[in-house]
């Protein structure tokens, strides 16, 4: 008989794991090593390589003695990354490479730049350090020295005022999971005595019955086929075993989700309870085809948005809410495997992560034995990323997890039903599924209640740029921009008490919204949709005490919430990660730095996304130069560059299209003056091409 802890059909990924093993162990992929690698695995040499050359993190041929990498996104770049780049270039030793990269995630100590010698994986992080400092710390890595390095977790600690932690400071011992594990093993109860009663079961079919429920019917041996048949209305909520009590017992937890109103914190919004029933939905419509019932559960820390670094402090400092809500999720969903992706610049998070799955382990919640707690197999695992923005899309991170290109996929099907593997998979972020083990452990309603009317619950911003006191804050569901900005809690105002000039209030993908906004374009007019929409502003103007009859209205009046940025915000987006702006600030210079990222990161996979992101850089850039006039800009450039915003967003295949136009159509918006001082009135001016 095969023993119930083994053959479960677990995932493992084979291509990049090896990968990155083998740049561990000489700095780049060493093609001897990728030659053996494709014989004893049987992959071609090509694909290997197709993989490999598509992540940043790969290096494909020796690097210099040392690698000094600065970023030059957003925050960094508003604190002179881009002249620190110039002058170290210019004074690099031979065997040192300067380079700029993408949003480490540490824009709350810009300018951010890192230190990885040939050979080595470790990375060391110089943080809101000057140009002379970076290169003493250079010259002392070569001479053998280890300066000073920079860590997260020495960096200030905020949490100590955060109510995500339903277990405070008195340690943790999944409290929420042990109410789901009880939750079902009650079930089982009920179901064992009806079984028992109208099925004259004996104990031993019974128990049968209970254990195989557990396993999720992988004992190893062939069940009989009255237990089979019974594990299977069990597990899909049929015949006998409908309703809550018995094969309906998950609903419980999905009501507590849709409860609270958790939604996804990467973006989009999406109601968690919807994702998690999808999920369970899924499996047990393959268990009433008698399909492949396998499912996954996968936490997208992959956070590469610029001026986000939130998930970064959770996964470091709050690691057992997410282990433990990715076995809740597996338990309410029914899966039967987990993961936690991350970037690999976050390595102090990996191991964070590792520890507590370690930890999760020795107390019987997960594992690829038969967990005595949970009471079957469930392991968890840390995927660390190879890197590129692109991966932040959730079905890119499907991708690159089953070693290929993380290139986004065309939807329908969703993950939910086809996603790892083709099996369902839910993901969500970091942040969404922090937030699962105190609505589980305190109900939906405790969560719900922490928002400020009548918005509901609390979340997390990171906040970088023109403020006092950059850092991640937890906010109460709906608490005014104002508030976030300027409140001595938070941030503490605008640096040097400057005017506030811009905001960006999902990084570069929402682009950029001016201090002051005009009234919201369909207000008082006729029609339903309208009236509803215009009394929805008039509730919101009274709350925030300013006339809803106003021409213009502050934008710090916006209150961090999803749906009221949807209506009233007019970029519509409200990310994870914030980024002041203060008066003197050149709004053009700023959406070039912003359309160059997206043009760097377009993973090139649709041709609008790769071709419309080089345009509208060079767009940018010609507007920077000040090589475009007033009369070709209004004429032919500006509507050109709207009916460039109009195709990416119909044609793109992921949100990274969707967003390149935003920086540029917010600053043609909002900002004529910073525009007006770029565009030249001379007729002979050469066209942008």
């Amino acid at each position: 008989m095969i023993s119930p802890s083994r053959d479960h059909g677990f995932y493992e990924p084979v291509i990049l794991p090896r990968l990155q093993r083998i740049q561990r162990a000489f700095g780049y992929l060493e093609r001897e090593e990728l030659e053996r690698f494709s014989k004893e695995a049987g992959i071609p040499l090509y694909r290997l390589q197709a993989v490999a050359s598509f992540f940043p993190h790969f290096k494909l041929s020796a690097p210099t003695k040392m690698t000094l990498c600065v970023c030059r996104d957003m925050a960094c770049r508003m604190h002179g990354s881009g002249d620190l780049l110039k002058k170290l270039r210019d004074t690099a030793a031979k065997d040192v490479t300067v380079k700029g990269v993408s949003c480490l995630g540490r824009c709350d100590r810009a300018p951010a730049a890192y230190l990885v010698g040939s050979g080595s994986e470790h990375a060391r992080y110089f943080l809101g350090r000057s140009g002379e400092e970076l290169k003493l710390n250079v010259d002392a890595v070569l001479r053998g020295e280890s300066p000073e390095e920079d860590t997260d977790a020495a960096n200030f600690d905020a949490t100590a005022s955060w109510r995500i932690d339903p277990y405070g400071t008195e340690g943790r011992d999944y409290e929420a999971a042990r109410r789901v594990i009880a939750a079902r093993d009650a079930s089982l109860d009920a179901a064992v005595g009806i079984l028992k009663s109208q099925k004259k079961w004996d104990v031993g079919t019974a128990e049968q019955f209970r254990l195989a429920a557990i396993q999720r019917g992988r004992l190893g041996y062939a069940l009989e086929p009255e237990v089979s048949e019974a594990l299977r209305e069990w597990q899909t909520e049929s015949a006998w075993a409908a309703g809550p009590t018995l094969g309906g017992w998950t609903d419980e937890f999905l009501n507590e989700l849709k409860t609270a109103n958790l939604r996804g914190m990467g973006g989009a919004g999406i109601a968690a309870s919807q994702k998690w029933s999808d999920v369970r939905n899924a499996v047990r419509e393959a268990r009433r085809r008698k399909a492949d019932d396998r499912a996954y559960i996968v936490v997208n820390g992959d956070e590469s948005e610029p001026g986000t670094f939130k998930d970064r402090e959770l996964l470091l400092r709050k690691a057992h809410l997410i282990v433990e809500s990715v076995i809740l999720a597996g338990l309410i969903a029914d899966a039967t495997q987990g993961f936690i992706y991350i970037r690999h610049e976050y390595e102090e998070q990996i191991e964070a992560c590792r520890a507590e799955i370690e930890w999760a382990e020795r107390q019987g919640f997960c594992g690829q034995e038969v967990a005595s707690v949970l009471g079957r197999p469930f392991p968890i695992s840390v995927f660390p990323s190879p890197g590129g923005y692109i991966c932040g899309e959730q079905s890119a991170l499907i991708e690159a997890m089953s070693d290929r290109r993380g290139e986004p996929r065309n939807m329908p099907p969703k993950l939910e039903t086809n996603g790892l593997q083709d099996q369902p998979t839910l993901v969500s972020n970091v942040e969404t599924f922090a937030w699962v083990p105190l609505i589980v452990g305190r109900g939906g309603n405790a969560y719900a209640a922490e928002g400020a009317a009548p918005w509901k619950g609390r979340r997390l911003f990171s906040v970088s740029g023109d403020v006092k006191r950059p850092g991640v804050y937890e906010v109460p569901t709906g608490l005014p921009l104002r508030d976030l900005i300027h409140g001595e809690e938070y941030c503490q105002g605008v640096v040097g008490d400057r005017s506030l000039k811009a905001i960006a209030p999902s990084g570069p993908s929402g682009g950029f919204l001016p201090a002051t906004l005009k009234q919201p374009a369909g207000l008082y007019e006729d029609g339903e949709k309208s009236r509803k929409r215009t009394k929805s502003w008039e509730v919101f103007a009274a709350r925030r005490g300013f006339d809803p009859q106003a021409a213009e209205w502050e934008t710090v009046n916006l209150e961090l919430e999803l749906d009221l940025f949807r209506e009233f915000s007019p970029t519509q987006a409200l990310g994870g990660g914030i980024v002041i702006y203060a008066e003197g600030r050149d709004m053009v210079e700023e959406a070039l730095n912003a359309t160059e990222f997206f043009r760097d990161e377009s993973c090139g996979k649709c041709v609008p996304c790769r071709l419309g992101s080089q345009r509208l850089a060079s767009l940018a850039q010609h507007l920077v130069e000040g090589r475009i006039t007033t009369g070709q800009w209004e004429q032919d450039l500006k509507p050109l560059l709207e009916d460039m915003g109009r195709v990416l967003n119909l044609t793109s295949i992921c949100g990274l299209g969707r967003s390149v136009p935003n920086p540029l159509l917010t600053v043609a918006e909002y900002f004529s003056e910073d525009l007006k001082r770029r565009l030249p009135a001379l007729a002979n001016t050469e066209v942008a091409s």
